[in-house]
């Protein structure tokens, strides 16, 4: 649009201006979210939102590139080539070709080209600015807004990024909950750039987050299964939405059986999967959404007989053989008790889901917290005796009905004078296996800082003191008194019945 000012002078107006003055008024805003939101994944991502805007056409003097906030640390001048740079890559595209020749056709087509190549021209142009960063950055699709294409930026730290573990949708490209989740992002953000609002609405609120978290994980979980089974038939009586699993399994956790919470394991794969020998077949599969059934069927698994579907109807029980191949693992659920379960792709964990609420796995006691607390009241635990000493306690936190861990100087003399309070058994070096079988009985395990265990079953003393709190049971309270009035360097690891975990002395930890 021209505008006259004064005689024979015209200037091209913004129509942009007044979604600029947003963006900057709004740009803390949405910064605030995504901090709150990706925290919820993890501590270590530190998000970076920045919007780019990218003029469609030269018109007058208005800039080439605009950004926002401006102090986000991108070179304007190196973007200046964004569209020349869209451009080449969309004619590179082998798909150009049929969409240019049919482009009124296929318009719907040739314009996702086109913001395809423009987000990957962005991708290339950010990456080049941020090269050395230790950042990784992704790219929105591009909103037409006035004068310009804009696009969101949104940036993670690199480690923090790479300990997410995923499945690979194909040989190059892994996919997590964390990806996943940056999508459900870009479609939030981007709703705002279409609607020009501010994003002051259920997204700030915890239960607005919530639910940003749960279609995240509906997605992740869908693509997943997509990812490693087979298409499942499309034929009557057959049909599968696997997008519908996230849902399916929130409501088989839901149910009890006789009393019972819900706990076992269902293996997702191929219907003909040669790792997985079918021991007991259905001869009627019953359908995931048949959720009484299936609950019920949960009552026969073991810790190595598991229910096998192929992401749409139980076909039996069975056994899982070792498979070599990473990229060939299954999938597996873990139901964990009431409201509880867990995907897993062999033996990592992907997505955590309590009450409804996704989010990654997260290790129940931090492991520089663990490796720090032993060094300085230990101060001489090498790497491979705090290596060992997590993997006992990882296996204690596994524990169902909690355990208790006390990590003493002298172990060997506290299990002599608590003789007759214990089950003294001669020195064993624990491990993973064993730490199950020793915590299963009431009291405490009493090992040194190398994982040699004494005795089990200790039923601790001490008098009362100050840390003791009215709020923990009696677990908690009785290691807290053993701690406090031990003569010796002491570690006690406390797990409840309800999954949390404390260090002692350092506070909670889970």
């Amino acid at each position: 649009m021209l505008k006259k000012r004064g005689p024979e002078k015209y200037v091209v107006s913004d129509k942009s201006a007044h979604l600029w003055v947003r963006l900057e008024n709004t740009q803390g805003l949405l910064r605030s979210y995504a901090a709150e939101l990706f925290s919820r994944a993890s501590s270590k991502l530190d998000p970076q939102v920045f919007v780019l805007g990218i003029l469609k056409e030269k018109e007058g003097d208005l800039p080439l590139i605009r950004v926002q906030p401006k102090d986000c640390g991108v070179d304007v001048e190196l973007f200046k080539d964004a569209s020349a740079l869209a451009k080449s890559i969309m004619e590179g595209d082998p798909r150009y070709k049929l969409a240019d020749d049919e482009r009124y056709s296929h318009y719907d087509y040739h314009r996702d080209m086109e913001q395809d190549s423009i987000s990957r021209a962005v991708k290339q142009l950010v990456d080049k600015n941020f090269q050395g960063k230790k950042v990784i950055s992704f790219v929105s699709a591009p909103v037409g807004l006035g004068n310009y294409e804009v696009l969101a930026v949104l940036q993670f730290n690199k480690f923090g990024y790479e300990s997410f573990d995923g499945v690979y949708r194909n040989a190059d490209t892994r996919m997590s909950f964390l990806d996943s989740l940056t999508e459900t992002f870009f479609n939030e953000i981007l709703a705002q750039l279409h609607g020009i609002r501010t994003p002051m609405n259920s997204m700030l609120t915890g239960s607005g987050m919530n639910e940003v978290m749960r279609i995240a994980a509906a997605t992740f979980v869908g693509r997943a299964i997509q990812a490693t089974c087979d298409p499942v038939p499309d034929t009557l009586g057959y049909y599968a939405n696997p997008f519908d699993l996230f849902n399916t399994c929130n409501y088989i956790s839901s149910l009890n059986y006789e009393g019972n919470a819900s706990a076992g394991e269902i293996i997702v794969g191929d219907r003909d999967n040669p790792d997985f020998d079918m021991c007991l077949e259905l001869v009627t599969p019953i359908g995931l959404y048949e959720y009484r059934k299936v609950r019920k069927l949960l009552e026969a698994t073991s810790h190595d007989l598991a229910l096998y579907t192929d992401g749409h109807k139980i076909l039996g029980l069975g056994i899982l053989r070792e498979n070599r191949r990473e990229d060939q693992r299954p999938l597996s659920i873990n139901f964990g008790g009431l409201h509880k379960w867990e995907l897993l792709h062999g033996p990592k964990k992907l997505l955590a889901v309590e009450y409804g609420i996704p989010g990654p796995p997260r290790p129940k006691i931090n492991r520089e917290v663990f490796d720090d607390l032993l060094q300085q009241t230990f101060g001489s635990a090498t790497p491979g005796i705090l290596d060992n000493m997590w993997k006992i306690v990882d296996a204690a936190t596994r524990q169902k009905h909690g355990a208790l861990l006390i990590i003493s100087g002298d172990a060997k003399g506290e299990a002599k004078r608590l003789n007759n309070q214990s089950t003294r058994i001669k020195a064993a070096k624990l491990n993973e296996s064993l730490v199950g079988n020793v915590t299963s009985i009431d009291g405490a395990t009493l090992l040194d800082i190398d994982g040699t265990c004494y005795a089990i079953g200790v039923i601790l003393d001490g008098k009362a003191v100050s840390d003791e709190t009215s709020e923990r049971g009696a677990r908690y309270n009785s290691a807290v008194r053993y701690v406090k009035r031990s003569k010796d360097k002491c570690v006690a690891v406390i797990i409840s019945e309800d999954g949390m975990v404390n260090l002692y002395p350092s506070g909670a930890q889970g």
